[in-house]
């Protein structure tokens, strides 16, 4: 028999909506569509959750067997539907792999508790929704509130020989974050054709095989846990116990400089009649660009974003034949190197526009709300044009005479516990203004119909100030009447009329001001 290997780590959605059985759903006519979408608390759709479709099939309630099942940028998927097709739907925030986007790997900082249509904690108390003739489809929209922050795990790794007495040991939670997280350890073993279960007393990061798993398949899940974080869960490798498992003639090495600009080289002794994989972690994030398929070297260019990173290598290697993998042939070898420097500032998303006017004399305030992490200590630089301006480093500023027609923005580091890398946020920018001397505006004239009044501004400072004008019929504008002078009309008896001006001079902030209203007799 000829199982197919895992080429990389399981991901386990911690969470117990999917413990049914993943039995194949039979083949209907589709008549219509289900369409789930995941929505946080304040209605924003929820990218990249794991959503399940159950179905009841002869008695028992099933899953569809294909994934990974995740939301697109909408929060949102769909599925065919058959009549008379029983239903139930189901939401999971629990996904830490490859983004959609190039390059990116998905660690949001929020996470949000797991939900099921209409507001269930758990498949078994969803509700049921029957596709009818009269109503072959729906859209499900289910919101998960928050349920703390989310880690930055990483996958982890087994070494070992898999073998009867010797011990099998989880590796690679180094980069884990936040680094204070708490982990627990849950091996688990499987026979071909049995369902997976928990090894009784096997819950240390060492699990030493004993002859009850013999011939079975064997991993481990690894769970993290934090006040205030949602738990994190992912699955090792998985290979099998007590059979012959492929060995590398030299064990997996890294050579070079571990510097920014430098290569790195991983290598090792490849036997014939096996196929490998190298990847590529930098502080537990995955390199897939970087990943050797089926070579005994691979190399990674340090950049100058993995300054004082660890950076990993990882060697998954089997045994093949005519027929491809050979059963329970895997070994898996790690390498590591520890690059010269100090971590670089990740790049959060551009903040708000600080709060305040922009006018000389005045106190902008920088933006709130950049990170959710409660205990996360801020530091702030607020700069003039793209040059810090000296010593303006808590969180309000007064804005000066220089900074007159200047773009003013405000850098905000974030440094939080347990994460070794510092964040950093530049707001929006806002150009500084100096305020003019507001004055007085009348409606002038006699309020009567055939009649003119005309807008009169007074007591404004400096000279040169440019008015713009808006005629108000019982607060509404007038269409047409944009001159200082406005001949009132039958419309107008019995209304108020005001006059709206609009001051602006350059390098002064815009002024709106309204006179009183006038009543218009007959």
């Amino acid at each position: 028999m000829r199982a197919l290997p895992l080429l990389r780590s399981l991901l386990v959605a911690a969470f117990a909506l999917l413990l049914v059985p993943m039995t194949a759903i039979p083949a209907h006519a589709a008549t219509g569509t289900i369409a789930g979408i995941a929505v946080d608390a304040d209605g924003k759709p929820l990218e990249n959750v794991y959503w399940e479709l159950y179905t009841l099939e002869g008695g028992e309630w099933t899953t569809l067997q294909f994934g990974p099942k995740l939301t697109d940028r909408y929060g949102r998927f769909s599925y065919p539907a058959q009549v008379g097709g029983q239903y139930r739907v189901c939401f999971s925030d629990s996904y830490y792999g490859e983004s959609s986007s190039a390059e990116f790997y998905w660690q949001p900082e929020v996470r949000h508790a797991d939900r099921c249509w209409p507001n269930a904690t758990s498949w078994e108390t969803a509700q049921t929704w029957t596709s009818t003739a009269a109503t072959p489809s729906r859209t499900f929209t289910v919101t998960l509130p928050k349920q703390g922050l989310g880690m930055a795990p990483v996958d982890p790794f087994v070494l070992g020989s898999y073998q009867v007495g010797e011990p099998l040991t989880v590796v690679g939670q180094e980069g884990w974050r936040p680094t204070n997280a708490t982990f627990s350890y849950q091996w688990m073993s499987q026979r071909d054709g049995s369902p997976t279960a928990a090894i009784p007393g096997a819950t240390a990061s060492t699990f030493v095989p004993t002859a009850a798993q013999s011939g079975a398949w064997v991993h481990a899940v690894v769970t993290a846990s934090l006040p205030g974080y949602k738990p994190a869960q992912l699955s090792t490798p998985i290979s099998k116990v007590g059979t012959a498992h492929v060995q590398p003639t030299t064990p997996l090495t890294i050579t070079g400089t571990a510097a920014p600009g430098s290569t790195l080289t991983a290598a090792f002794g490849k036997p014939a009649d096996t196929y490998s994989e190298i990847s590529w972690f930098v502080d537990g994030v995955p390199q897939p660009r970087a990943t050797t398929y089926n070579a005994a070297s691979s190399t990674f260019p340090v950049a100058a974003a993995h300054s004082g990173a660890l950076v990993e290598a990882r060697l998954k290697i089997y045994l093949t034949d005519d027929e491809g993998y050979i059963d329970g042939s895997d070994t898996f070898q790690r390498a590591v190197a520890q690059v010269s420097g100090s971590r670089p500032a990740q790049a959060l998303p551009p903040a708000a526009t600080p709060s305040g006017r922009a006018t000389v004399g005045r106190v902008l305030s920088a933006p709130a709300r950049v990170t959710a992490d409660p205990k996360a200590t801020l530091g702030y630089q607020w700069l003039r044009g793209s040059a810090p301006v000296p010593g303006a480093t808590t969180k309000q500023y007064k804005v000066r005479a220089v900074d007159v027609n200047k773009r003013l923005q405000v850098r905000v580091t974030v440094t939080r516990p347990g994460w070794p890398t510092t964040f950093v946020t530049t707001s929006a920018g806002t150009v500084a203004k100096r305020a003019l001397k507001v004055g007085r505006i009348t409606a002038v004239g006699k309020a009567k119909v055939g009649q003119r009044l005309t807008a009169r501004a007074t007591g404004w400072r400096p000279g040169a100030i440019r008015f713009r004008y808006h005629w108000l019929r019982d607060g509404r504008v007038i269409r047409g009447a944009t001159k200082a002078t406005y001949l009132l009309r039958k419309a107008d008896r019995r209304s108020v009329i005001r006059v709206r001006v609009t001051a602006s001079k350059p390098s002064y902030l815009t002024v709106t001001k309204t006179s009183q209203g006038r009543k218009v007799t007959g």
